[in-house]
């Protein structure tokens, strides 16, 4: 594999790309690239790591979807607000053998979350270029696949005919064209049995730590500015742990994992086992999310703290909790360029079990997990 990082021009990464692209025997390895610990997003802005992992999966779209690549397009479709990742998804989604019914409701998600922000794309290239490049949208890709899609997706008939009939319409004329085709393609199936939407939240499964980095001694501060290492809070309960951070801008990630760890510190309660777990999470942004921004963004999405419930920051480099959990993170020059979603359960002797990973989580799933630990 051709040795590339952060610091290789991008024009040399989309070439690669592009070669990977006419291997028969890429797939995994342009799946690689799409994990956002990949080197090659190592200093990049955001805006740049953004079009660089959805030009990767545009791939998929011709080469076919590797099973390992369907959590980066559920990702994409779930959370997703730049039109680019998100229109790249939408592409991928046609390279795949057998569909799951479930990426229709996630589409008509995706749908809705970037309908107020729909833009021009080209995906012949991601680099600057003068004229000449055929261009589309978020939107139109969107539609698009449900046209591939056909009677697959009789289920969003419903759905896209009031999108048609919206009045006054949110779509432009050439938008609502391909909703038109849609509804064509969509409609010569026959209505379908119950559609499950909850069928894509995130599932558990187990994980390796690097075993070189004592994360024990690690020493946090909470967001009252108490500090203390991680062993001497994580250990004596199960923990459940997510990360974030607050500069965080897309909603439905770092926002929603705050919201959601408190609506799960609000079921142990109301379940009378709250003495029995530990709640916390920990920034991804130490030196800028101070104790005083921890504690106003906790208390702003419902947290409740107290000594089991916190929001923490590491009082030294990120990087070694990073590395022993595998956290799907990557830093341009000042901050965060992208993450996923991270929950992890530790035992009691503080050690990780259990991940739930880039899909939503939902609260009730994470309590059985826990329960099961203690």
């Amino acid at each position: 594999m051709l040795e590339i990082s952060g610091v290789t021009p991008l024009a040399d990464v989309v070439a690669y790309v592009d070669r990977l692209r006419a291997s028969p025997d890429a797939g995994e390895i342009l799946v690689g690239l799409l994990a956002e610990q990949s080197p090659i997003y190592d200093g990049r802005s955001t805006n740049e790591a953004e079009r660089l992992r959805g030009y990767v999966l545009t791939s998929f779209e011709n080469i076919g979807l590797p099973a390992s690549a369907m959590a980066f397009v559920i990702e994409e479709l779930e959370t997703g607000l730049n039109a680019y990742t998100v229109a790249a998804a939408a592409k991928a989604v046609r390279g795949i053998h057998d569909p799951p019914e479930h990426l229709v409701p996630l589409m008509l998600e995706a749908i809705d979350r970037i309908a107020s922000s729909d833009d021009v794309v080209c995906f012949e290239h991601i680099l600057p270029r003068a004229g000449g490049a055929a261009t589309t949208t978020a939107l139109t890709e969107l539609f698009r696949t449900f046209a591939w899609l056909g009677p697959r997706a009789v289920a969003a008939l419903p759905a896209l005919k009031a999108m048609l009939e919206r009045n006054p319409s949110t779509f432009s004329p050439a938008v609502a064209r391909e909703i038109e085709k849609a509804i064509a393609a969509v409609a010569i199936g026959q209505p379908s049995t119950h559609h499950s939407c909850c069928a894509h939240n995130a599932q558990p499964s187990s994980f390796l730590t690097s075993s070189d980095i004592d994360i024990g001694s690690i020493a946090l501060q909470d967001q009252d500015g108490e500090l203390f290492s991680f062993g001497e809070f994580f250990r004596g309960r199960p923990s459940a742990l997510t990360f974030f951070y607050t500069r965080c801008m897309n909603p439905n990630k770092c926002s929603l994992s705050i919201t959601k760890l408190g609506r799960l510190q609000q079921r142990t309660r109301e379940e009378g086992l709250d003495a029995r777990f530990n709640v916390a999470a920990i920034t991804y942004d130490p030196a800028f999310d101070i104790s005083q921004r921890l504690r106003i963004y906790g208390a702003n999405r419902g947290l409740l703290f107290d000594d089991r419930t916190r929001l923490l920051r590491t009082m030294g480099p990120f990087d070694p909790v990073q590395r022993y959990f595998d956290l799907g993170v990557n830093y341009g020059s000042t901050t965060v360029n992208q993450h996923r979603i991270d929950l992890i359960l530790l035992d009691s002797c503080g050690s990780p079990s259990t991940r739930f990973t880039r899909a939503q989580w939902e609260e009730k799933d994470v309590l059985a997990a826990m329960n099961s630990l203690s």
